[in-house]
């Protein structure tokens, strides 16, 4: 089946039968009436390397969508940043291209879901039609599906943001009680007469356990820092020092498919996290997709078995996230080492799940999880979710395991909002580094950093002169979160950025 046609074959939410839809929601009716992107440049206080990429500085992207339900008009918004070489991977594509696709895609999902919404209808329906419209468009132009979920995201959390706020509810609340009006198996037929509250914790999670990044060039001790790149802005940057600090006890390990290089840096990062938690922690390794030959990622795996050095922390390793790259990771030809390893420990994809039917196809393969990530969709892990959960017998088992995912989203809308969908989804902890490559919200004016330390000062203290997440015995503390909206009370200030056209890629340098 066509990239096209997998998608084209969902119902339209005129053809729902009247049972179908009294037993899942009462069908809800919106009309988008105004949007608006806005960019504004972000700096990392110290180089995030992961694959091939190195990211130093990026625009962080804010949309704005205006609803229309009852009556009322309401806005919403959705962010991210727009960073270098993670949706598409195209060799010699330059960062400045690369953030025109981004926008260009942005565009692509703004258009399709305005003409879908112009008159009043149901979400479901937008995002399923929103969501052919942009992968169709991507393939057209050659561009990757993960670049097409990307887009149709933006739009997508802006307007699930907008129908919370309009209902005074929380993103948890109106996703246990199917506000949004999702029918799961018109997706995923396994999951018909199903709804998210069937696979969902019965509550939010309040407080959610930091899963570290160790970049491929992040110092592990301050030995390690020279001198004239020593920070003097009082966080920690070694990786020892978040570690004795701020109680880590989860890390997600960056390999670069350079086996002694990989070796050598995960013997120095279990003798330090032996030190300071013994036994007690946990690892996922990333492999960005550095394994073009599977013989490659397969050499790593004998080697951290072989080195007994390494005995404790690949005890601890409980995932191993896309090693392959996507171009062979759905590959049954290549995928044989992923098939032997993930009977001991789950291979997961992130970079491969472009589309809704990727989890499936790679569960087939032999891949035993899936990531979360607000940029590839919220709807998109919600049923993620859902198969998860039936994978796992309906969870009397853990055999399948959905991760939390980080794009180094930075405060507020991006983190607090990719929070908010792993706090409804239940998971324990999630990647976190934009409070690690970022001080904080720094880049925003003083104003808003103030107004979001006031609303959800658990989630964030003054530190150091600026307003930062607060990580303490390697958690964050998120129950204010569970506000109206999609995880943040304190809505951006759209004047301080500036529009596509406005911007230019020369203000990055």
């Amino acid at each position: 089946m066509s990239p096209t046609a997998k998608y084209v074959a969902f119902r339209s939410a005129k053809e729902f039968t009247f049972a179908e839809r009294k037993a899942t929601y009462k069908l809800m009716h919106i009309a988008l009436k105004e949007t608006r992107l806005g960019l504004r440049n972000s700096t990392t206080r110290l180089p995030f390397r992961y694959g091939k990429a190195c990211l130093t500085r990026c625009p962080q992207a804010v949309f704005r969508a205006v609803i229309e339900v009852d009556g009322q008009a309401q806005a919403g918004y959705s962010g991210d940043c727009l960073p270098p070489s993670w949706f598409d991977k195209a060799p010699g594509k330059a960062f400045d291209h690369q953030i025109e696709d981004m926008l260009w895609v942005i565009a692509e999902a703004d258009a399709s879901y305005r003409t879908e919404l112009a008159l009043p209808g149901s979400f479901f329906a937008a995002w399923q039609t929103a969501l052919a419209d942009v992968h169709a468009a991507c393939v057209a132009r050659d561009l990757p599906p993960l670049l097409a979920s990307f887009g149709a995201s933006v739009v997508e959390r802006a307007i699930l943001d907008a129908i919370c706020r309009a209902k005074h509810v929380s993103f948890a609340k109106a996703v246990r009680d199917n506000l949004f009006g999702l029918v799961p198996g018109d997706v995923h037929p396994q999951l018909t007469g199903l709804q998210p509250r069937d696979w969902l914790p019965p509550q939010p999670r309040d407080s959610i356990y930091v899963r570290h990044t160790v970049g491929l060039s992040d110092p592990l001790t301050a030995g390690d820092i020279p001198m004239d790149e020593r920070l003097d802005d009082g966080f920690p940057q070694a990786l020892e020092e978040y570690v004795e600090r701020c109680g880590l006890r989860y890390l997600k390990i960056k390999v670069s498919n350079q086996l002694e290089r990989d070796i050598e840096r995960l013997m120095v990062i279990a003798a330090i996290v032996q030190r300071h938690r013994g036994d007690r922690y946990g690892v996922t390794l990333d492999g960005n997709e550095q394994y073009s030959q599977a013989g490659d990622f397969d050499g790593l795996i004998e080697a951290i078995r072989r080195e007994p050095a390494l005995e404790t922390l690949w005890s601890n390793v409980f995932a191993v996230e896309q090693p392959l790259e996507r171009g062979i990771a759905l590959s049954a030809e290549h995928t044989g080492g992923i098939r032997e390893l993930s009977q001991t420990k789950p291979v997961i994809i992130d970079e491969s799940d472009g589309t809704l039917d990727s989890y499936s196809k790679a569960i087939e393969l032999g891949y035993r999880g899936i990531s979360s990530k607000c940029c590839k969709g919220a709807v998109k892990s919600l049923l993620n979710a859902g198969l998860t959960w039936l994978y796992n017998d309906r969870g009397r088992s853990h055999d399948y395991i959905m991760t939390g995912e980080d794009l180094c989203s930075v405060g507020i809308v991006p983190v607090q909002s990719d929070l908010c969908l792993v706090a409804t989804l239940g998971l324990e902890h999630i990647e976190r580094n934009g409070h690690h490559y970022h001080r904080g919200l720094s880049y925003l004016p003083r104003q808003q950093q103030v107004a979001a330390l006031a609303v959800h000062g658990d989630l964030y203290a003054e530190q150091n002169g600026i307003v930062a997440p607060r990580l303490v015995d390697g958690r964050f503390q998120i129950g204010s979160l569970q506000c109206a909206g999609f995880g943040f009370a304190v809505e951006p200030d759209m004047s301080a950025m500036r529009s596509p056209d406005e911007w230019e890629f020369a203000s990055l340098q």
